[in-house]
């Protein structure tokens, strides 16, 4: 965030360039899974303001799901161990602190948003555990979440779609880039 410079950025809302300005912050918590244990932090995000089209945008990184207190990270961690067999699921759910509803949210969530990508064919010939590997080890995890999102109006394993009126049919979704540096397995 240090790098981001909102003056320099394209509005995703009416596409003008130069029109964005810092217009506030908000604090946000965010649930994450890390050596061993689960850990909750609190962070600071940053909104910017559009002056043409006078519309607020929050700038988040990747591992922010929208409408989510759990971290990307958070899942796809819980979910490469259940892939890898290396737990049961009431393990993991008391490993994670989850209940087993939640997990079973997320693990369906999971599959719908893999045969959204690969299509039901190809999702049948490509094993969950192959599919993960295949997007945390992209060089950039961004390209991924944002082609995704350009393709289905919602954030990978986001579990609800918001409405995109009409006047927003045409914005541009804008990430930075982030290469994890975790092992999932």
């Amino acid at each position: 965030m240090a790098m981001f410079q909102p003056h320099l950025e394209t509005c995703p809302i009416c596409g003008s360039i130069g029109n964005c300005h810092i217009h506030d912050y908000y604090g946000r918590s965010i649930i994450d899974f890390q050596a061993g244990k689960r850990e909750k932090s609190d962070l600071c995000v940053m909104r910017v303001f559009c002056d043409s089209c006078e519309h607020a945008h929050a700038i988040l990184p990747d591992v922010i799901i929208p409408y989510s207190s759990y971290s990307l990270l958070f899942i796809l961690r819980l979910l490469g161990q259940y892939f890898a067999g290396r737990f049961t699921i009431e393990q993991l759910c008391e490993r994670y602190q989850i209940s087993t509803k939640q997990f079973y949210k997320w693990l369906a969530l999971w599959k719908s948003h893999k045969q959204e990508w690969l299509g039901i064919l190809s999702d049948l010939d490509t094993s969950d555990v192959s599919f993960l590997r295949s997007i945390i080890l992209l060089d950039s995890f961004s390209s991924f979440a944002m082609r995704f999102i350009l393709h289905f109006a919602h954030s990978f394993l986001q579990s609800h779609r918001n409405p995109i009126p009409a006047s927003l049919k045409n914005a541009q979704y804008h990430q930075k880039v982030f290469a994890p540096d975790i092992s999932i397995f």
